[in-house]
């Protein structure tokens, strides 16, 4: 079943598109595909910034446009998920995407001055050093504050990059994006062993109560997982 696509729409759309593609924003580390066959539809790629507990992980979004662009803002898909973790404040286990600029979080909402680069820009903001402060009325005296973080920075490593890696997390269009997460493996991997390296080799247990929370920490093990994946590509 076909779906009338408004003049306007896809005319709005089609210069979203090419302004991504003459103005990359590969610098801020995102990668961003329109699908060939459904004009409606978008595949983007962040990864995460250097002095985050995202550095060097891969986090896949799914934008679903309505006939109604750019009146409506796009709904957005999170998709690096393992079904446990919250990676995020802004990014649920469900695959909502909150942002106030999409309708879904309070704060500056949607207007059609917006485009899929502002999107982007504003997800990569998100992806923070201190990312519990996205939530509403968090401090750093919070009892969740240290944990949360520590906690993102491992499964960052074991989930967004080792099993995105080894295929053990994946969507179909994650393989759009095959160079790019094999490129910024290359680059990173030495750093993520040095940090994994650095860390307490003990197996310990944290606990993040906000998000009910409790994640195995065991860095002897990433380190092993990164070797493994540097044998595997050749690094």
């Amino acid at each position: 079943m076909s779906i009338f696509i408004p003049k306007d729409c896809a005319k709005r759309l089609i210069k979203d598109i090419k302004q991504i593609i003459n103005e990359p924003l590969t610098e801020h580390g995102v990668y961003y595909k329109h699908d060939e066959d459904n004009i409606l539809r978008g595949y983007a790629l962040i990864v995460g910034g250097e002095d985050t507990p995202y550095f060097g992980g891969y986090y896949f979004f799914q934008f679903n446009f309505t006939t109604k662009y750019p009146y409506e803002p796009p709904i957005v898909e999170y998709c690096t998920n393992d079904g446990k973790t919250r990676f995020n404040p802004n990014f649920y286990i469900n695959k909502k995407t909150c942002l106030s600029i999409l309708n879904t979080w309070k704060g500056e909402q949607w207007s059609s001055c917006q485009t899929i680069t502002t999107i982007l820009l504003s997800l990569t903001t998100v992806l923070c050093k201190h990312p519990l402060l996205n939530e509403p009325h968090i401090t750093s005296s919070h009892r969740d504050y240290t944990n949360y973080s520590l906690t993102i920075e491992y499964v960052n490593i074991d989930v967004a990059i080792c099993d995105i890696m080894a295929n053990k997390l994946r969507e179909d269009f994650f393989k759009l994006f095959e160079n790019e997460t094999k490129e910024q493996f290359q680059k990173n991997v030495d750093k993520l062993l040095d940090f994994c390296s650095s860390k307490n080799q003990a197996v310990t247990t944290i606990g993040v109560g906000i998000y009910y929370m409790n994640t195995r920490i065991n860095y002897a093990k990433l380190v092993e997982k990164l070797n493994k994946l540097k044998i595997e590509f050749k690094i």
